[in-house]
Parts: C-alpha cells; structure tokens; sequence
C-alpha cells in the first residue's frame, strides 16, 4: 500500500496494533491525540489510531457519528467555568497550562508514551494573563511566546521551558524524561526560564504567523501592525542556539498561525484564512531578502466550506504533520440543526460537529500543489467553550 494511498474508513480510538503501520513496531507506533472542551466544566484528551481510517472501508453515513467509540485517555477539571486551557507538545510530553490567567495553577504534564500524569512548573508571570498564545518545540526546549505585547512591559514575553538534570550532574541539559524512569522527573526538574534579548517587536504589532526552521533551531516569525495589516509588516528569525533576533525582511509568510516543515515537499505547509491550505519554499535563516519566497496553495478547498456553519470569532482549523507527507486538519462547526446563534448550540447537547481530515500533499510535473487520499471524518460533539480551538498531535 503506497503511503500516499487512503482508504475511506471509520476512526476508531481503541489504540490497538495494526499490520500496517507508519511505524515499525508497537514502541515507535504514533497516534493522534486530540484535545477537546466537549466536558461540562472540563477537557478532554482523546487518542486516534489512523491506521482505522486507513484500513477500514465503511458504507456512506447520512449522519455524523455521536462522540467517539472509546473512552478519553485524560479528562481534567477545569477550575473555573468558561476556563481555557493551553495544550503544548514537546517531544512526547503533552504539556497543558490549566488556567494561563493565574499563576498559582500548575501545568501538567502528560506522558503519551506511558500515559502517566505529573506535575510541571507554574507559567511564568510574564505569560500571564493569558499572554501565551504561540509555543514552539525547537529541539528539547519548548518556546512559549505572546503574539502581542505585554501592557506592562511594552514587550512580548518569551520565555523557554526546559528540563533540567538533578545537581549532581553539573546542570547539563539531558534527554527528554519518559515519566516511566525509575526516578520520575519532578516540578523542579522543569523550569521556565526568560530568553534574551526579547522580540525586537514594536508595540502594536501584533505575530501572525511562525514556522521552525528545518535546522532545528531557527524560529520564523511574520509580524503585522494593528493598524495597518496589509502593507506594514515583515519576518524576523530567532535563532535559538546563538539567542540572536535578525531582520529577514518586509515579506510575510504566506499561512496563518503555525507553519509545518514537510520534509518530502521540502517546504512549509500551513493554513490560509480562505480554507485552502497552501505550500511556500524555506527561506535562509541567514539572508535578508525583500519579497516573500514562492508559494502556492492546493485548488481544493478543505475548510470552511460550508459558512453558515463557522462560527464568526470562534475556533480556528488546526493543523497537524504526520510525516510521510501526510497531515491531519480538524475544524469544529455548528451542526446543522442546531441553534442560529453559536452561544445557543453550547453545553452538553451536542451542537457541533468535529470534522477530522486526513491528506496527502504533492507537487504535479507543473509544479502545482496537489492534495491527494483527503479523507473527511465527521463526529457529533458538544463544546462549552465558544473561543477554544481543538488541539491535535501526533506523537
């Protein structure tokens, strides 16, 4: 079976072993966890086996399935009503900021290879409130940043969450911890700490979009004045080995919120707020250049289509890379039938629809991108929390 090549099938969350894998072997076998606000007062963190969409022809369905066929892995209680939480990936770690507008909450941290559940650092203060928007994982730290500028310090707060070794050890970055290790890793193990010299960002502007680079270390961001969004803007690198900002000139990356590195492409692939999903060339982490590098989107639409459903100001697609040239794309709806009003289709009711897609991307002889084996999913759920965007991982 070519890796490209998909078959309609039903998703399935049971987490068990396939013959055909992406991976080779039960301890390298991946899945999709995605996290959810469809719990009265709480959240969800539901596990997906691809393999089930891929092997599993199903007959058409006229309705969306109701919820999911198995049990969420992780259910937490949200402290307080209408609460968000911030869903972080590093490594194998799902890191969740319970409430990002207090500090005395703690993050968890949640170990998808062992399904433990331990205790990590508090945000730091220059996160709160609720200024930790954007987190990239750049080798075994995780960058937590605003995309607009604190109040208080005139700046955006960008901070680094690292995991430490135990003294003895001469405070030497190590490994990521698996949380099955004889001595598990502690709250302090893990620490926030502030990254210097801050974004040499403006105050007014505001990020809009950011990729990591392939090397590892080179965070991409493109950045727009308030009020000027079209004309006024540019991308800056930060390269976090050398803790250097460079000015890359007035061009913008062409996606909205997170660009993905597809190694098979040998380009970034992200989101346009048109429901296409598009492609653009790597650009030098290390060259000013003043017009954007090419780019082209895919002619099939694979959100929004459907706009009476989208809820005005509400959640945003999410996009996740697989590998092997393959990404997963979530959007949540109103459901047809449901109330006019998305604040009336909220709570426990099941008034929304989890649409969950699956696809592969390629570039034609033309050089046109091109979407192939796209696989739509459909899941009744409820949601409690108008602004929440569902999270999805693989890992």
């Amino acid at each position: 079976m070519s890796k490209r090549q998909l078959e309609q099938g039903e998703l399935t969350c049971d987490g068990t072993g396939s013959k055909r894998s992406r991976n080779i072997g039960p301890s390298k076998r991946k899945h999709l966890y995605l996290a959810l606000d469809d719990c009265p007062n709480g959240f969800r963190i539901h596990k997906i086996d691809v393999d089930s969409l891929r092997d599993t022809a199903v007959a058409y369905l006229p309705e969306p399935i109701v919820g999911f066929p198995d049990p969420a892995v992780l259910r937490l209680a949200a402290p307080a009503p209408q609460c968000q939480m911030k869903f972080m990936a590093l490594g194998g770690n799902i890191f969740i900021a319970t409430n990002p507008h207090c500090g005395q909450t703690p993050t968890l941290v949640y170990d998808t290879g062992t399904a433990l559940l331990s205790i990590g650092p508090r945000l730091p203060s220059s996160l709160l409130p609720g200024f930790l928007d954007i987190a990239v994982a750049a080798g075994h730290t995780l960058y937590g940043l605003s995309s607009v500028h604190s109040v208080a310090s005139g700046q955006h707060p960008f901070e680094a969450l690292t995991w430490q070794a135990a003294p003895n050890t001469g405070g030497e970055l190590m490994k990521l911890p698996s949380l099955s290790t004889p001595r598990r890793p502690s709250m302090d193990d893990w620490s926030w700490k502030s990254v210097a010299p801050r974004p040499p960002f403006a105050k007014g502007v505001r990020i809009t979009s950011y990729a990591l680079h392939p090397d590892g270390r080179t965070i991409f961001v493109t950045v727009r004045r308030d009020d000027d969004p079209v004309r006024a803007r540019g991308t800056y690198g930060f390269d976090t080995a050398r803790r250097h900002w460079r000015w890359l000139g007035p061009w913008a990356l062409p996606f909205q919120g997170q660009g993905h590195y597809d190694g098979e492409l040998g380009a970034w692939v992200g989101l346009r707020d048109d429901g296409y999903v598009c492609s653009c060339q790597v650009a030098s982490p290390n060259v000013k250049r003043n017009v954007a590098p090419d780019w082209n989107t895919g002619r099939k639409k694979l959100f929004g289509r459907v706009s009476e459903r989208r809820t005005p100001g509400g959640p945003r697609p999410t996009l996740a890379y697989m590998g092997d040239g393959m990404f997963c794309l979530v959007e949540c709806v109103v459901r047809h039938g449901a109330e006019s009003e998305p604040e009336g289709a909220l709570g426990d009711r099941g008034g929304f629809v989890l649409l969950i897609s699956t696809f592969g991307l390629k570039r034609s002889h033309k050089g046109e991108l091109q979407i192939q084996g796209h696989v739509t999913i459909s899941r009744v759920v409820s949601k409690h929390v108008l602004t929440f965007e569902p999270v999805v991982f693989w890992m």
